[in-house]
């Protein structure tokens, strides 16, 4: 479950609503560039912000070139190219993923799955024109989805795809876990004033430098109705990470295809058009943004619940809300059915 690429698989819009405070800001940097298929821009504050801000994205970078499955030289790619074959001794950082990733997939029963990667190409959103394969086509391809034939080697650092055309894409958790680890390295530059943005992958580190907190806006799935924003959430030290329909979708036929896949049916995932998770881990919260979004409404909040260090605001396509978990008690949802939501707020 690619976030999108454009999760960006996206740009899973988070909006972030600055009100101007009356103290003296320190010392600012802000930077954009564009890494993991998204626009990822990071604001800093502190003494070392420039050089933070740089450090920062150069670990991005870094990180960027290990798991990126369309760089033939990726270490994503040199396992997918290996499938049926080998396995393949990876970096800390990716055997790391992989077991998140798969515990995961245990823990939604396969509503998350890196070995979606089959699904991605077959369906090629955002490459091919409107293109929808036959059920035949994508029975053919599930033959390769299945995160239990992944074989991990803790003590080789080995990673093994079991069945020749298999292929693993870490768009669903690599973004996360860049901004998680741009995150530490700005402490190491002693910021701890910072906005973080990749996507739909926010980190707001401490507080403004107005002191106050961040106030991040969930973006409306549905912008045409008149809503620009769902829900409104004062941040401090924790991630917000969106998973929705519609960054990286084509309408066919009155229906909408988007990029975010059911790895047990092989088609798009229908039962939410916005899943959003807040939690102290941007890696597993994009995770979980995409399971939530596969398993819909209900099944969500099971899953959530069972969680006590994460929350969720998720929308169905009748616009219902709901919310579930921790981190939210501040949550102001602005969105009301037939209303303008204020952006200003």
């Amino acid at each position: 479950m690619r976030k999108t690429t454009m999760k960006v698989a996206v740009l899973l819009v988070l909006t972030v609503i600055w009100l101007s405070g009356c103290k003296r800001a320190p010392k600012e940097a802000h930077r954009t560039e564009f890494l993991m298929d998204t626009t990822i821009t990071i604001t800093a504050y502190g003494s070392q912000s420039e050089q933070a801000v740089e450090a920062a994205f150069a670990e991005m970078r870094r990180l960027a070139d290990l798991m990126n499955a369309n760089d033939s030289n990726s270490e994503v790619a040199l396992i997918n190219k290996n499938a049926g074959l080998k396995p393949v001794r990876v970096s800390p950082e990716t055997f790391k993923l992989l077991e998140m990733s798969l515990e995961y997939s245990e823990l939604s029963n396969g509503a998350f799955d890196v070995t979606v990667r089959p699904l991605v190409e077959l369906w090629g959103i955002g490459k091919k024109d409107k293109y929808v394969p036959s059920e035949d086509e994508i029975q053919q391809v599930l033959k390769l989805v299945d995160y239990r034939k992944i074989i991990l080697d803790p003590q080789k650092r080995t990673v093994f795809l079991s069945v020749p055309g298999m292929g693993i894409d870490l768009g669903g958790v690599a973004k996360g876990y860049a901004a998680d680890q741009a995150k530490e390295v700005l402490k190491k530059y002693k910021v701890n004033s910072a906005l973080i943005g990749a996507g739909g992958n926010i980190w707001a580190m401490g507080v403004r430098p107005d002191g106050q907190k961040w106030r991040i806006g969930i973006r409306h799935p549905r912008p045409e109705t008149g809503n620009q924003l769902m829900a409104v959430l004062p941040c401090q030290d924790v991630t917000v990470v969106t998973s929705g329909d519609y960054e990286r979708y084509f309408v066919r036929d009155g229906m909408r295809y988007h990029h975010i896949f059911d790895p047990r049916t092989g088609r798009p995932a229908n039962k939410l058009i916005s899943a959003t998770v807040v939690g102290t881990n941007s890696a597993e919260a994009d995770i979980l943004s995409t399971a939530l979004f596969v398993l819909g409404a209900e099944q969500g909040q099971t899953l959530i619940g069972k969680l006590e260090h994460a929350g969720a605001v998720l929308m169905t396509p009748e616009s219902q809300v709901f919310k579930a978990g921790s981190h939210l008690s501040e949550l102001e949802l602005v969105y009301e059915e037939g209303k303008t939501s204020d952006a200003r707020r």
